[in-house]
């Protein structure tokens, strides 16, 4: 029986990747020691073919010679169009570190999984949407038709346009409670809801600007009247949506829906003491008046649950979930050159300065000034303290700059691979439906 020549023997080595045949020295195998073209003597499993007197691997030719390239120059090199996935596969197989791999290449390495673990975050968000599973389903119940009716506006047309009346209906509502604070589409208070007022601004030591604009703040009743019947329809379709939702933990998991309850809850409560203000006559009722009628902006929260429907919003939020260290480098840089230059300016300008009494003034002006927002409320008067205020302007430019540019890149990377996504959606259904079916028999 032939016998398998010895490596260290053997001037020139013959591989058989694939079909395709490779030579090369003995002694370039040995650059990387651990990997397994360095070990062919210690494989036991008859990758030598005696009869050819070659090694033959069952991989991929084209990802090899990379490989047998790197054993040439001691480095990996890889294009750019290959998938770093699979070639990291490859490394693994032929037991080559990815330490190896040259920094000009790190990139094209582990891009693809980066990509990878995008689309998997984007697949299993658009999984943990529970309407789409229930989209599914050849029979529904009438619960299950109702509720996707409110909640899915994609599930048909008569949902897409119940919910382009619900989103009319919100924005019209915020329109009216902006006109109302119109001073034209305003008018007087009753005489006896005027003197309780006048009370109560004696009681609290009111000013009477203050109190004349309280006694000019009631709404026409038009405008009263269609927010009555706005508020009437939105709070009527929540309370529809929580009764013929199946799945109570579904509805409650949308933080912006308990919001939106409380706000509806506290304008009805508003509305009821100012309508009975005058029977009450209490001070206790006008501060409570008072109280709800400002935790009732707390219903505007609808307008944020209304944008899980567009694509868009969802990605974005996808993007900042993403970016919490861009975040949190944003704000750590933020906080310490504002403390730094805030002092600073205190110190230059405290003197000469009348408007700046304390360090909290200046580290006020440097938040403004590096968000390139600058009232103008507190300016330098000093020559050191219009260089200071120059490099806080330039310094504000850059920081924002920088994690804001991270963070849009992630946000296209997202909305690139979301577009990719719904091109094939019966793969995200499948695989939730097989994940499913799984759960339920474990």
């Amino acid at each position: 029986m032939a016998q398998r020549k010895s490596l260290e023997s053997s001037a020139l080595v013959k591989l058989n990747i694939g079909g395709t045949i490779f030579k090369c020295y003995a002694e370039t195998l040995k650059t990387f020691p651990d990997s397994k073209l360095a070990r062919l003597n210690d494989n036991k499993k008859g990758a030598f073919d005696f009869k050819e007197e070659e090694y033959f691997f069952d991989r991929d030719p084209n990802l090899f010679s990379y490989i047998l390239d790197s054993y040439r120059k001691g480095a990996i090199h890889l294009p750019k169009e290959i998938c770093g996935t699979t070639f990291k596969a490859e490394l693994e197989f032929w037991d080559v570190s990815p330490r190896h791999v040259a920094s000009c290449c790190w990139e094209a390495l582990y891009r693809s999984e980066d990509d990878k673990q995008t689309m998997d975050t984007l697949i299993q968000r658009i999984q943990q949407n529970p309407n789409m599973l229930l989209m599914q389903e050849e029979k529904l119940t009438l619960r299950a038709k109702l509720w996707l009716f409110f909640d899915e506006p994609g599930s048909s047309k008569l949902a897409l346009v119940w919910s382009i009346f619900i989103s009319c209906v919100i924005i019209t509502s915020i329109l009216v409670d902006f006109v109302s604070t119109i001073e034209m589409f305003r008018e007087h208070v009753s005489d006896s809801q005027s003197r309780l007022f006048s009370k109560f601004a004696d009681t609290v030591h009111m000013k009477n600007i203050t109190l004349d604009r309280i006694l000019n703040m009631k709404p026409c009743n038009e405008l009263l009247i269609t927010n009555v019947v706005l508020h009437v329809i939105l709070t009527s379709e929540l309370v529809v949506s929580f009764i013929i939702c199946e799945d109570k933990t579904v509805f409650k998991s949308c933080v912006f829906r308990h919001i939106a309850f409380f706000g509806y809850l506290f304008y009805w409560i508003s509305l009821s003491i100012s309508l009975n203000l005058v029977d009450l006559d209490s001070m206790y009722a006008v501060i409570a008046c008072f109280i709800f009628n400002y935790l009732s902006i707390f219903r505007y929260a609808r307008l944020f649950y209304l944008t899980r429907s567009v694509p868009v919003f969802r990605i974005l939020r996808l993007t900042f979930e993403a970016s919490k260290q861009e975040l949190k480098m944003l704000v750590f840089l933020l906080a310490m050159l504002v403390c730094v230059f805030g002092y600073v300016m205190f110190a230059a300008e405290f003197t000469q300065n009348a408007t700046i009494t304390n360090a909290f003034v200046t580290v006020y002006w440097a938040l403004i000034t590096m968000t390139t927002v600058g009232y103008g409320d507190y300016v330098p008067v000093t020559a050191a303290g219009h260089v200071i205020a120059g490099a806080c302007a330039v310094c504000g430019v850059i920081v924002l700059a920088l994690p804001v540019g991270i963070i849009v890149s992630k946000f296209y990377k997202y909305y690139a691979f979301y577009e990719l996504t719904m091109k094939r959606p019966k793969t995200i259904i499948d695989s939730l439906i097989t994940a499913k079916d799984g759960g339920s028999k474990d």
